[in-house]
């Protein structure tokens, strides 16, 4: 690249960056508005809690196929359960109040964003920070559709700097809430341990009777390989791109941790020991 260029682009770099900054803060102070003076709550919605690439659109099919006694078909999870921050950006109150109760929700909101009705119900789900924070790389890789570099992303992530917004900041908002009467809290690694056990908690916590002779067929559904079989029933792009490179279910792996710099493992260690103390947490109590 000659000169020139790489000058221009030093200088067009910060105003640019300044300015998606501003957009998104717009843009979530818009949605903000909406939620609060045109969303209408019911006693049984149901919110699907967590930072994004934590798990989320696995707990979605989980509800959806333990509502349905493992019968749920449909052409995108988004029909049976939306994403909360999209239909409020699009202003489709019209869908929300056509959706049958109990509506089931996926969000990213923080809990003081969200301040969730005492009478709904919250899934909360999280993921080991390493895993999380490489998943998000490559669904931001997948989604703006060009090779960024690794390292610069992870190292900001690790300061809590991202466009998904701080991790730190996620679990500081959420975390204190994770005993309340109307909120359980799931680990994506229990998930993975054995999701028999946590679609009978999942299932209880809500009160939706599923006969166990129902449940092999519930958990198939919502196994990796399924998912990966019906991959465009999940993938987010379907509305943005006709032919998606690459596939949404991924890995589904945990402990992917071989590409972090030492220096960010090191500093991860730092922030989570530091986050582990402010919240209190105790030693069986990991995110």
């Amino acid at each position: 690249m000659r000169w020139p260029m790489k000058l221009l682009l030093n200088v067009l770099t910060p105003p640019v960056a300044l300015a998606g900054r501003f957009y998104n803060w717009g843009q979530r102070y818009r949605e903000l508005l909406r939620y609060r003076l045109e969303f209408r709550p019911r006693p049984e919605d149901i919110f699907i809690a967590t930072y994004p690439k934590s798990g989320t659109t696995w707990m979605q099919m989980l509800l959806v196929q333990l509502f349905s006694g493992g019968l749920a078909e449909f052409d995108h999870i988004s029909q049976k359960s939306p994403y909360f921050e999209s239909v409020l950006r699009q202003g489709r109150f019209d869908f929300l109040e056509k959706l049958p109760s109990p509506r089931l929700f996926k969000t990213h909101m923080t809990y003081g964003a969200l301040r969730p009705s005492k009478d709904s119900r919250i899934i909360f789900v999280t993921r080991d920070a390493h895993d999380t924070f490489i998943s998000c790389y490559h669904h931001l890789e997948m989604a703006q559709r060009f090779r960024s570099s690794f390292d610069p992303f992870i190292g900001g992530m690790v300061k809590g700097k991202c466009s998904f917004g701080s991790w730190y900041d996620y679990m500081r908002s959420w975390m204190p809430h994770r005993t309340d009467a109307n909120v359980l809290w799931v680990r994506y690694e229990d998930m993975r341990q054995d999701l028999g056990a946590q679609a009978r908690r999942v299932a209880a916590f809500l009160g939706i009777p599923v006969p166990e002779e129902r449940m092999a067929d519930i958990l198939e559904k919502c196994s990796f390989a399924y998912m990966k079989r019906h991959d465009p029933k999940f993938d987010f792009r379907l509305t943005m791109h006709e032919d998606s490179p690459g596939n949404f279910i991924r890995q589904g792996g945990s402990g992917e941790r071989r590409q972090f710099r030492e220096e960010h493992t090191a500093e991860l260690e730092r922030n989570l020991a530091k986050l582990r103390g402010d919240l209190g947490l105790g030693e069986a109590e990991r995110f």
